[in-house]
């Protein structure tokens, strides 16, 4: 079943619509608006409520991208059909139209990650999956250090991700990580946030800042003295990486996923 293509946008970003269609229109690929929930819809209650769930104070912007993130996964869910979350910074691959037209002819897990952003990630040495035509390919992902541009989400771990959610809250990346859903990496990566560079030769700037914030390091030092159990958070998800990496240290390696040459091409025109 080829997945709907689902853009998160704020109402106050008509820049960033602009951007991720024009892509979208060259691509010849159709996609539905998603609005993205604004840290002012965040209640005083919700921010009491999961605000202090993660290993550090979480910020309103924060707990409002995982809210938006969060609202794709429902989506997912009531339509009962797999969907590609997209941020509307990204820069997409050349690749993804004729990528998504193999979906139906691969092997895959419920979740499967596009983005790089050159970062090492904790990956199978060997490729779980493939999609000839297009000349991508998939590894098990077992420790990411990335973002949530880009993402497909089936229905199954949609419904994990949504039951987690009710109590706890992360940055939507690290929400993904820390989730304990099998997931893949495609490698190339399908796509790119416009202001990161993906590698330290490429050189290209963003045209995007980003909209997310976190809590000043003098209010996250206040809260660790404060409330120690943010430390203790912190040291127990340290172990669970360590622990998940020597778990696959025979079959994984930390290593960089390539982006797709067409996204470099692209972002450095947008940036020259």
């Amino acid at each position: 079943m080829v997945p709907e293509i689902l853009v998160i946008n704020l109402d106050r970003s008509p820049d960033r619509l602009a951007f991720i269609a024009s892509q979208m229109q060259r691509l010849g690929l159709e996609f539905t608006r998603l609005k993205a929930t604004d840290a002012t819809m965040i209640g005083d209650d919700e921010f009491k409520r999961l605000g202090g769930t993660y290993m550090r104070p979480l910020s309103r912007t924060e707990l409002a991208c995982l809210h938006s993130h969060s609202r794709a996964w429902r989506h997912c869910v009531d339509s009962n059909r797999p969907v590609l979350v997209l941020e509307d910074d990204v820069v997409l691959s050349e690749k993804l139209p004729s990528w998504l037209a193999e979906l139906n002819d691969i092997d895959m897990l419920d979740i499967l990650n596009l983005e790089t952003r050159g970062a090492e990630k904790w990956v199978s040495r060997r490729p779980y999956s493939s999609a000839p035509k297009s000349g991508i390919r998939h590894y098990r992902l077992f420790v990411d250090r990335g973002g949530s541009g880009g993402y497909l989400v089936r229905p199954a771990a949609a419904r994990r991700l949504l039951q987690r959610a009710k109590h706890y809250a992360a940055p939507s990346d690290a929400f993904l990580n820390l989730a304990g859903i099998p997931r893949l990496q495609a490698e190339p990566g399908l796509a790119t946030p416009l202001y990161a560079s993906a590698s330290a030769e490429d050189g290209f700037r963003g045209a995007f800042k980003t909209t997310i914030s976190q809590p000043s390091k003098q209010s996250r030092f206040g809260a660790f003295v404060r409330r120690p159990q943010f430390k203790l958070r912190r040291l127990a998800g340290h172990f669970a990486m360590t622990a998940r990496k020597l778990g696959t240290l025979r079959s994984g390696v930390k290593r960089p996923i390539a982006v797709c040459p067409t996204i470099l091409d692209h972002a450095a025109k947008r940036s020259a």
